[in-house]
């Protein structure tokens, strides 16, 4: 009896414990739900938050320079900045991570530690003067640059770094004076110079490119320096002065007294900062004081394909005073000078559609060529033409009577369509064509009178060209073949050009030179060979003579 009241009374106990314990149990399994709760909507909260960092799109402005808009640079800064501009490859953040993911590269990678900047490879006798011309002048009074020149009783020499003076004497001429020619301050490499003579005979203008380093030795800036020299006694040459221009020489003219130097200027992308003009535009030295090229002294095209710029500085031959200086951006490739404008060319890729749409179709080679006059004393721009195809070089182009003449090499490409899958793109070609193409442009309307398009046989480029006043003689080749036709245009009526051709000729010609009288000189290659040939234009008709 007394073990049955014991157990009743321990049921009770333990019936009463449970019951006070019960209210504390559902308290807290109430807090560990709300936590759970709490956990779940955070982390759904962060599951769709990153969501949306990964997979909303991401929109494309473009670069924004409104910051700029009240420098005088405003439009050449919209131009640059749209260049640079590089646009968003992926649609939102998952593709970027993917892609850098996938652009990490766990080999090892050589460093060129190369120092930036190192420098690369670089008619008649006048009645007053007697200066004789002995250089091979693309246009009459417009003076190249050589190594020798000479008046009537004296011959100046360029020597690598020497300029040597002699007299002209027959059998007696002999060496009467030399000069070492002057270094530049901070100057590590040069180029062989180049010079010119003045019309008097009492000045000779040295040109050398060359490389400055800095003070301590950590960079390297390209440079040109101009040199006078009095040879006004030509038995004691003596320096006058001397000058130097930032930049890469490219090629100079003398004319009338002024010397006109064509120098390459290269804007560093990675320094530009557009509220300092002079990080992306080229400067000019005046004395004692260094300013930037005006806004409205530079030519540049609607869309750029390079940061590289032709400086043109129109130079006092005698006190090598700067009268004036333009710059041409992306007009690099080549440069002509006639007795009136500098012409500098850029060359490009036009690809597009047919149709208008997304899909390219083609793809051809296009020339720009700017157009600056210079024969008033200043520099002033006319504007730009543009043709079809490249230029070889400067004998490609020619001005007369108020037109100028191109001739270039035409490539175009035609695709029929494109495949693609997930490791690769085929294009599909149509048809590739190459030729030649001669124009013609007006210049006081800048617009083009007339052209003669693919003249030359499939595949074949221009050479050489050599224009004669109102002729023309065009050497096209299919280099690799080594077989060549010799083309002469009669050119005096623009709107009835006609042309004839030697027909096919063992080799090609990369050189044409007048001899007077009709007859005309090639140089080039046969094979392994070096090759001259002479041929004579008579009645229209051109052929090959020896």
């Amino acid at each position: 009896m007394k073990n049955k009241r014991l157990l009743q009374s321990l049921n009770f106990i333990d019936d009463k414990y449970i019951k006070e314990a019960q209210p504390k149990m559902t308290t807290s399994t109430s807090t560990s739900s709300l936590k759970k709760i709490i956990t779940s909507v955070a982390c759904f909260a962060l599951f769709v938050a990153l969501s949306l960092y990964l997979f909303i799109p991401i929109t494309d402005n473009g670069p924004d320079v409104s910051a700029y808009e009240e420098s005088e640079y405003y439009p050449l800064i919209a131009t640059i900045a749209d260049y640079r501009y590089r646009p968003i490859t992926y649609k939102n953040n998952f593709q970027r991570f993917i892609r850098i993911l996938t652009s990490f590269s766990f080999g090892f990678t050589k460093k060129n530690d190369a120092a930036a900047g190192a420098p690369g490879n670089m008619d008649t006798a006048n009645p007053e003067s007697g200066y004789v011309e002995v250089t091979d002048n693309q246009v009459e009074g417009v003076i190249e640059s050589d190594i020798i020149k000479r008046t009537e009783t004296h011959l100046f020499r360029l020597n690598n770094d020497e300029l040597k003076v002699y007299t002209i004497d027959k059998e007696n001429s002999t060496e009467i004076a030399s000069i070492k020619i002057p270094i530049f301050d901070g100057e590590l490499y040069n180029s062989y110079p180049e010079m010119y003579l003045s019309l008097d005979g009492k000045t000779v203008t040295l040109i050398k490119a060359y490389t400055e380093e800095s003070k301590n030795g950590s960079a390297y800036k390209r440079k040109v320096g101009i040199i006078s020299i009095d040879v006004t006694d030509p038995a004691a040459p003596k320096e006058k002065k001397s000058i130097s221009i930032d930049g890469t020489y490219n090629s100079a003219r003398l004319v009338d007294g002024k010397l006109l130097l064509i120098s390459e200027y290269s804007t560093a992308t990675r320094d530009i900062d557009y509220s300092k003009p002079e990080t992306f535009v080229p400067t000019v030295t005046e004395g004692d004081t260094t300013r930037c090229i005006k806004f409205n002294d530079i030519i540049y095209p609607e869309k750029l394909n390079s940061l590289y710029y032709s400086v043109v500085s129109l130079i006092d031959e005698d006190t090598l005073d700067i009268l004036g200086a333009n710059a041409l951006l992306c007009f690099n490739t080549e440069v002509y000078v006639s007795q009136d404008n500098v012409y500098a060319v850029r060359q490009y890729t036009d690809v597009g559609s047919f149709d208008g749409g997304d899909e390219r179709q083609y793809s051809r080679t296009m020339s720009d060529v700017a157009v600056l006059k210079y024969s008033d004393g200043t520099l002033e721009k006319k504007g730009i033409l543009t043709v079809e195809g490249s230029v070889k070089d400067q004998y490609n182009m020619d001005e007369y009577d108020g037109h100028f003449r191109i001739v270039t090499s035409t490539n175009d490409t035609k695709f029929s369509g494109i495949e693609a899958d997930e490791k690769k793109v085929t294009e599909l070609l149509a048809d590739k064509r190459r030729s030649a193409t001669l124009t013609v442009f007006n210049l006081d309307s800048m617009t083009k009178i007339a052209e003669i398009r693919d003249f030359a046989p499939e595949n074949e480029e221009a050479t050489s060209v050599r224009f004669d006043k109102d002729k023309a003689y065009v050497c096209t080749a299919e280099v690799v073949v080594q077989t060549d036709p010799v083309y002469f245009f009669d050119l005096s009526d623009y709107s009835n050009i006609t042309y004839t051709d030697t027909g096919i000729i063992d080799g090609f010609s990369t050189s044409l030179i007048q001899l007077g009288d009709g007859f005309l000189i090639g140089i080039g290659r046969e094979g392994s060979y070096n090759k001259v040939e002479v041929y004579h234009e008579i009645d229209g008709k051109v052929e090959s003579i020896d």
